[in-house]
């Protein structure tokens, strides 16, 4: 087994047996990774500090492998960013961990071509923290998601959402009609989403 590292965002941890964790990641190429960190629950050395948390971005040294089926073996997890302003409020925390799951519902192991669904969720995890308006956020952000991942065909009132930048969503606060949009389309669109993330799933 040949040893890597990459960055990731955490998806999931679960716990297994005493001390070992196993972890899903998305790659920045999109693709999910699954890995096996021993004595994880132990090793304040190797991963301690809350590094192994969903949301958080982490660069991750692995004993990679062939083997159908088979987990890599994480050696080491570096931070790089825990986005902490995201805990800031329980709807901006609450939100953060949504995003997170939608990544984690479709993106598949082996995929390299799915970068865009890596930026999408590491450029709004980087904006929850300092959003004024999580709601508006939301929304770009599921239209985004449901567009990318062809569910959805395009309406007028989409628009300014698709061409505008996840990362400039605080630009779209300075039309007056968005937060009608929002208060509009947003229960709906965010069903639409969990409906469709239901489907996709892979059950990890």
């Amino acid at each position: 087994m040949s040893e890597k590292q990459d960055k990731f965002i955490i998806l999931k941890k679960v716990k297994y047996g005493e001390s070992d964790l196993i972890l899903h990641a998305l790659s920045s190429t999109g693709a999910k990774y699954s890995f096996m960190a021993r004595g994880a629950l132990k090793s304040k050395k190797r991963f301690g500090g809350g590094i192994l948390e969903p949301s958080h971005f982490v660069a991750l040294t692995y004993k990679d492998t062939n083997e159908e089926g088979k987990l890599r073996t994480l050696n080491e997890a570096i931070l790089i960013d825990d986005f902490k302003d995201v805990r800031s409020s329980y709807d901006k925390l609450e939100f953060a961990l949504f995003a997170v799951n939608c990544a984690g519902s479709v993106s598949q192991e082996g995929d390299v071509h799915s970068d865009f669904l890596f930026n999408l969720l590491g450029n709004t995890l980087r904006v929850i923290g300092p959003a004024t308006n999580v709601n508006v956020l939301k929304l770009h952000f599921c239209v985004k998601f449901l567009y990318q991942q062809g569910v959805i065909s395009i309406e007028p009132w989409m628009v300014p959402f698709l061409k505008t930048n996840i990362s400039e969503t605080q630009n779209l606060l300075e039309a007056a009609e968005i937060h009608i949009t929002t208060e509009t389309y947003l229960d709906s669109i965010e069903a639409l989403v969990l409906q469709y993330i239901k489907t996709a799933d892979p059950g990890f």
